[in-house]
């Protein structure tokens, strides 16, 4: 260095050099905020648990890893003014400091950021693109009870390992992890309340290095199969997923408690729906029908109308362990035609069943309803305004492997049916309405007021009919008298020694 330099002057060089890096060593402690630990020749700032109630001020710009964890923030939402000048971070770590939102780009400013940990607060929700333009190694959302994810959450994201696990989620679409189909290779969504996966989850499995799934609800039936197909045909597989962390079954009971490894294809089965309940109700304008079908996984309802025409009901979501599903249609003007048939099919993965309805319609309805004494004949009748219903109930029950269907009708409304016909195979039903099948419409009130009222009436003739029948028998007893015998007084009259006397002298 500097030949043409005496020996003096290159010691005053060298010397100028480490006044000059012990000045920049300096300069950088000298920057650390007060509360914060600052190793000398790093770039690392250390403040977690230090009690802040926001980001300290006076962070070096060049800082390259920010430790924020654990500190009781009063500020609750991220923004992108928090982080604009600290352009060389490569990790930055806010767990457990409270945060409730995280704003739209709030990490633009950080194109080297590498590991980004957000876990263990109180997100609510990661709303579209909130991570856009980022490329990390490592995302932790985990330990967010209840944290939701928007379609898009990760739209614009790149990062090779995902970690959610612990945030109480009992469903996820896979149309979430679509946007990291290309750079993701871990992926932790354990100990969460995941009950099932659809087989669409099958290729972004097959392209991960490493999964982790235990600890979750499962539910194995059939709709759960694939992944047991996926977890054990393949050696490979069973190495993606810890055998730590391998999946296990909550329900059905017979499962409950059991691994993957433990189990077999045949353990993997649904129920075919079954009708627990039909009930159709019609008034003067409206009709309401419904359907009520039970199975495993919880079929689909759906209402097909005379015109073929049909109204789909698909389950709720997230409610695996309701096995029942109700349909309920309504139609408009249910008199309008005299014979009219209707169908409910249930369906799921184990098969479909059809439940068939035939109704007809009376040509005279009865005159207490409010139907005209003699309708038009080119026209149905129409009701007049009436609170009363016609009602018809049919509730199905399993009974020795038979479908038995009942009649229920519901107090203070007309039921006029009741034609009831069901086959496991065929599974068909007919209804035929009459008017002279109407059954009279008694309340509790006016059977308590006919007994009163008959007892009443039956103790009034009884002492009307006692009354004169004694002063009959009286007036004949006063008009002839009993013949007197003298001579034979009653016996029971006198004592044993005058009975003696008394035979004596007629002796």
């Amino acid at each position: 260095m500097f030949p043409h330099l005496n020996i003096r002057s290159r010691l005053l060089i060298q010397w100028i050099f480490l006044v000059w890096e012990f000045l920049h060593v300096f300069a950088d402690s000298a920057y650390c905020p007060g509360a914060c630990f600052c190793p000398s020749l790093t770039k690392n700032v250390y403040c977690s648990r230090k009690s802040l109630l926001q980001i300290p001020n006076g962070i070096p710009a060049d800082t390259i890893q920010l430790n924020l964890n654990d500190n009781p923030f009063s500020v609750t939402t991220l923004q992108r003014s928090n982080f604009s000048f600290y352009t060389r971070l490569e990790q930055l770590f806010i767990k457990g400091c409270g945060i409730e939102y995280v704003s739209l780009d709030s990490f633009a400013d950080l194109p080297k950021l590498k590991w980004l940990d957000i876990s263990k607060n109180r997100l609510k929700a990661i709303d579209d693109y909130t991570f856009r333009g980022l490329t990390l190694e490592h995302l932790f959302l985990n330990d967010n009870p209840g944290i939701q994810l928007s379609t898009n959450a990760f739209g614009g994201l790149r990062t090779t390992g995902l970690y959610i696990h612990e945030c109480a989620i009992s469903s996820l679409a896979i149309e979430v992890f679509k946007p990291l189909n290309g750079t993701l290779k871990a992926l932790w969504i354990d100990k969460n309340k995941i009950e099932t996966f659809g087989t669409e989850w099958l290729y972004l499995f097959r392209k991960l290095s490493h999964v982790r799934l235990g600890n979750n609800p499962f539910h194995c039936n059939c709709e759960l199969k694939w992944l047991f197909d996926f977890y054990n045909n393949d050696q490979n597989n069973q190495n993606k997923i810890p055998s730590k962390e391998e999946p296990s079954c909550r329900s059905p009971p017979n499962l409950r408690g059991k691994d993957f490894g433990a189990l077999t294809e045949d353990d993997f089965t649904c129920q075919l729906p079954v009708f627990k309940n039909v009930d159709l109700i019609f008034e003067e304008s409206v009709g309401k029908l419904t359907c009520l079908a039970s199975g495993d996984p919880v079929p689909t309802i759906h209402w097909i109308k005379p015109d073929n025409s049909s109204e789909t009901f698909p389950p709720k979501p997230n409610l695996v362990q309701i096995k029942d599903n109700e349909g309920v249609m309504y139609i408009s003007n249910p008199h309008s035609v005299s014979n009219v048939k209707y169908q409910c099919v249930a369906s799921n993965p184990a098969g479909n069943v059809t439940l068939s309805l035939n109704v007809f319609w009376p040509t005279h309805y009865p005159r207490d309803v409010g139907i005209p004494d003699t309708p038009k004949p080119e026209k149905p009748p129409t009701l007049k305004p009436t609170t009363q219903a016609t009602t018809l109930s049919a509730k199905i029950e399993e009974k020795n492997s038979k479908t038995i269907f009942q009649k229920q009708p519901k107090p203070s409304e007309k039921v006029y049916v009741i034609n009831a016909n069901a086959t496991k195979a065929g599974m068909s039903m007919e209804h035929r309405l009459s008017p002279s099948e109407e059954s009279p419409d008694y309340t509790v009130v006016d059977i308590i007021g006919a007994v009163v009222g008959t007892f009443i009436l039956t103790l009034i003739a009884c002492v009307v009919i006692f009354h004169f029948f004694y002063r009959h028998h009286e007036k004949l007893f006063r008009d002839h008298p009993p013949p007197v015998n003298e001579k034979s007084p009653p016996v029971n009259n006198f004592s044993p020694a005058e009975k003696l006397l008394l035979q004596n002298n007629q002796v």
